[in-house]
């Protein structure tokens, strides 16, 4: 699929840094990439973006910069041999912290940060999506 070949993986690249400006900076890479669906689908201008994703099983750029902050919350806890060396006591469980039994004793831990840009960082926002995850999955 062209696609996942030439422009998914482009976008994919380090979005786990870049996904993490403000949308206003992201809207014209949002509507470029919005643009290639709907030509590579030729899909009316009318069709709904929604729509352009499902049909590529794909996501949009601020879905696909979450699911990859996910996927190295996924990696600390079960596969931490395959993240760097300075990554391995990156987040502190609660438990580390305090030795009450709480339920969420095995969460990591939430730094509070008072700036905004504080509250941009994986540390931060890392925790607060896997927390935020149903127990199901």
């Amino acid at each position: 699929m062209i696609y996942f070949a030439f422009v998914h993986s482009q976008l994919s690249y380090g979005v786990e840094i870049y996904g993490n400006t403000y949308l206003t900076y992201l809207n014209k890479l949002i509507i470029l990439n919005n643009k290639i669906l709907r030509i590579l689908q030729q899909a009316p201008r009318q069709t709904h973006i929604a729509d352009l994703y499902n049909n590529f099983n794909a996501l949009t750029l601020p879905n696909l910069h979450k699911f990859n902050i996910l996927l190295f919350m996924h990696k600390f806890f079960y596969h931490k041999y395959q993240l760097p060396h300075i990554f391995h006591s990156y987040f502190l469980h609660n438990s580390e912290l305090h030795s009450y039994n709480t339920r969420a004793k095995d969460e990591p831990h939430l730094t509070l940060f008072n700036s905004s840009m504080g509250q941009r960082s994986i540390k931060y926002k890392g925790t607060r999506l896997w927390c935020s995850l149903p127990e199901q999955l």
